[in-house]
């Protein structure tokens, strides 16, 4: 349940292109998506940097903010473990330009109902440390806020079509599932 498909999919490289950049068969690429064989680090280091590079490309395609210093994936993303930070920002800053406005978020649900918004890369350190993790042993995590009283949160990442401080104003699409491999549910406004 890694992302490496999802991200080549975001990165609308096809599987060739993918086998050009990394020395890998067509067989062993499909082993290592499926993850009956494990990747080596510097096979991860290769389509890391490759997936870096599109999404890049893809940001300053239609930028209309400033350029980050590094647009780098992490390991962690591509196993499907976590996002860090730096992860964080490749993403927005690959997306937030071709959405024209809308932004992608972490959104806090507490029975369905939306309670939180993380937005900024300052709001996704302090809320996460910089790193929030998707799964441990294959089952994806709740977001568990230990300075609201070890609050329990159910956490997509959505795209915010229209923002406001009032969380009954926000409009908002589930986009967890373009984002992670994963098979937790679609939230619905």
């Amino acid at each position: 349940m890694n992302n490496i498909e999802k991200i080549r999919t975001l990165t609308e490289l096809d599987t060739h292109t993918v086998l050009e950049t990394v020395p890998m068969r067509i067989d062993e690429y499909k082993s290592v998506c499926h993850e009956k064989t494990a990747a080596s680090v510097s096979i991860l280091e290769k389509l890391s940097l490759l997936f870096s590079e599109q999404l890049d490309q893809k940001g300053n395609q239609v930028a209309s903010t400033k350029h980050p210093i590094h647009i780098r994936l992490s390991a962690d993303y591509l196993l499907n473990l976590g996002i860090t930070i730096s992860d964080w920002i490749s993403l927005k800053w690959a997306f937030e330009s071709a959405w024209h406005g809308e932004q992608l978020a972490v959104a806090f649900f507490i029975d369905g109902n939306l309670e939180r918004l993380v937005v900024t890369s300052e709001e996704f350190v302090e809320a996460f440390a910089g790193y929030l993790i998707l799964q441990t042993n294959g089952q994806f995590e709740p977001y568990i806020d230990e300075f609201n009283d070890n609050q329990v949160y159910d956490w997509r990442l959505v795209r915010l079509t229209q923002y406001s401080q009032q969380l009954s104003e926000v409009n908002w699409q589930d986009v967890t599932a373009q984002f992670i491999n994963g098979t937790l549910p679609v939230m619905n406004q």
